[in-house]
């Protein structure tokens, strides 16, 4: 099989673009010529570099599991770690694997011999400290016919210990080799230790904890990239319950992708067509919310209709009852209820399971652009009339709140707790109520153009009040603490923020922008701990419920996933 230089650049080529190295892949397409080479790579399969890598590694360790006569691996395989396949010839690979053997069936004799001892009723003594045996496995680095370099005690002593693997991502690797990569990662202050107490005796101690709040990768994460098929793309939001992901807004069809510890990016994703012979064939979707459970996903479009999911994508329930463009929709926190408010000036609470139309709320003197839930109960709507109505039960309206009458509601959300409700208007202001006294806390300023986003904090966090997170325009962040109406952190991007979202745990943020940059923050400080610019600008960003990958929509149709290690 001839591989020439170009085909390499190929590869090299087709993982930078899919990794977000923007700017780095440009610059080697230009040196490199690739593109001119090979101006047709849509044929090249995604990952392509590091199946091939895999393939590669898999073939060392087996010619490394070899018997003498080479005919055959041998019955004791032994597992061969990334960083030793990659940077040891096959020489000092087949003399590992002989070390491992030979460490193996020491092991094993070890342990007849305790065996036998107790069958025979031999006493049990206290260990003596034993000497220390050489550290197994290869130094990295030294290859053959190298002499071994001279250092000082103390750096040849550093040396002399085990090398952790370097980290290898889980998703692309066969089973045996997910073992291979872990067990490499057990170090000595890893594994559970006899530690000698102030009073002679002996304990197991495990290793301290890590802070939750010091979460942070522990690698470069890997970065998986589905392909919408030029639908347009503008939200990506995780089932809270699966590994779900649903993408779509601005595009009459939404997509849903599955899969285990995120999707894949060979896999074709289920497609949920909002056209018909009952729909407009021009609707696009417009707005999309999970049920808490997982078990059901509500979208609304541009018809006025209103379409129910479960999470594999068969169609339940059509509910029909605005007579214009659905712009908002939320479930309840904990029911089967679902909000909706549209054009027509109208919220409309719905039985989502069964498309019945429980309440129909005709307050408004505008077109209804927010709803949110407060609990199973109690909910607000607000409307381009500048006013936010207070639901409870079946009654009409219980109160009304009145802002800015000179700039549009954009966003409306209640604190977890149900202490405060914030709406937020156009130009980047934020109002603060208190909806159980019917009054304005605070009038909120600080960011100067409009808001994309807004994110709570989880109620995990310990020993803090619940945080508000603001993506905005103004190419800021800002964490509020809404009990002093005061802003405790502002992080400063070098484009506009498009949206943000919380980690499961409270402790960390992650933020999307229009030039492609996706940053991780660490919560309470702000402190930036990661940063990737991926291809297309960012519209939406969302963590799943596991917390180990974010999901990222880009305006080049393309979704984003970053599964990451964190620690």
């Amino acid at each position: 099989m001839a591989f020439a230089s170009t085909d390499v650049n190929v590869l090299v080529y087709k993982y930078m673009v899919e990794a977000g190295f923007m700017h780095s892949s440009y610059t080697f397409a230009n040196e490199s010529q690739v593109t001119k080479a090979f101006p047709d790579m849509s044929s090249t399969p995604p990952n392509a570099l590091i199946r091939f890598v895999q393939k590669g590694l898999q073939y060392i360790e087996m010619e490394a599991n070899l018997k003498e006569d080479r005919h055959a691996v041998d019955e004791d395989y032994q597992l061969v770690a990334a960083a030793d396949a990659i940077m040891n010839d096959s020489k000092d690979l087949k003399e590992l694997v002989q070390t491992q053997r030979a460490d193996k069936q020491e092991d094993s004799d070890d342990q007849e011999d305790r065996r036998d001892s107790s069958d025979r009723g031999t006493p049990s003594v206290m260990a003596q400290p034993a000497e220390q045996k050489p550290a197994k496995g290869l130094r990295r680095g030294r290859g053959r016919g190298m002499p071994p370099q001279s250092h000082s005690p103390a750096r040849q002593s550093q040396l002399d210990q085990p090398h952790p693997a370097q980290p290898v991502s889980d998703r692309h690797m066969p089973d045996h080799r997910q073992a291979a990569a872990h067990a490499d990662k057990q170090t000595p202050g890893h594994a559970t230790a006899l530690r000698d107490m102030p009073n002679g005796h002996s304990q197991h101690t495990q290793p301290a904890a890590r802070p939750p709040n010091t979460l942070k990768p522990v690698f470069p994460p890997q970065i998986t990239v589905l392909d919408t098929q030029s639908r347009e793309t503008r939200v990506c939001s995780w089932c809270p319950t699966a590994a779900v992901l649903a993408s779509g807004l601005g595009d009459p069809e939404a997509l849903l992708w599955s899969g285990d510890a995120g999707c894949s990016d060979t896999q074709m994703p289920t497609v949920l067509a909002h056209s018909g012979a009952e729909a407009d064939k021009s609707s696009v979707v417009e707005c999309m919310d999970w049920q808490s459970d997982g078990a059901m996903l509500a979208t609304g479009s541009m018809d006025g209709w209103i379409r129910v999911w479960n999470k594999s994508g068969q169609l339940l329930q059509t509910l029909k009852g605005h007579g214009s463009a659905v712009t908002c929709l939320k479930f309840s926190r904990h029911t089967n209820l679902l909000l909706s408010g549209s054009f027509d000036k109208a919220a409309i609470v719905w039985q989502a399971d069964t498309g019945v139309q429980m309440q129909r709320i005709t307050a408004h003197a505008g077109s209804v652009c927010c709803v949110a839930w407060k609990d199973d109960h109690q909910f607000a709507t607000a409307s381009a009339d500048h006013v936010i109505h207070l639901h409870s039960g079946d009654q009409a309206c219980t109160a009304t709140l009145r802002g800015d009458d000179a700039t549009d509601l954009t966003h409306l959300t209640w604190s977890p707790n149900g202490d405060h409700l914030v709406s937020c208007c156009e130009g980047g202001m934020l109002l603060v109520w208190s909806p159980a006294q019917q009054t304005l806390l605070h009038i909120l300023k600080d960011h100067t153009a409009d808001v994309h986003a807004m994110a709570w904090s989880p109620a995990a966090v310990q020993g803090r009040q619940h945080t508000l997170a603001t993506a905005s325009q103004d190419q800021t962040v800002r964490l509020w603490d809404l009990v002093s109406g005061s802003c405790q952190h502002k992080i400063s991007l070098a484009s506009k923020v498009r949206s943000v979202d919380f980690h499961p745990s409270g402790h960390l943020l992650v933020s999307g922008c229009d030039d492609g940059e996706i940053c991780l923050w660490s919560i309470p400080d702000g402190h930036k701990v990661y940063t990737s610019t991926l291809s297309g600008g960012v519209t939406s960003v969302a963590w799943n419920s596991s917390g180990d990958t974010v999901a990222a929509a880009c305006r080049n149709k393309l979704v984003h996933l970053i599964l990451m290690e964190l620690q």
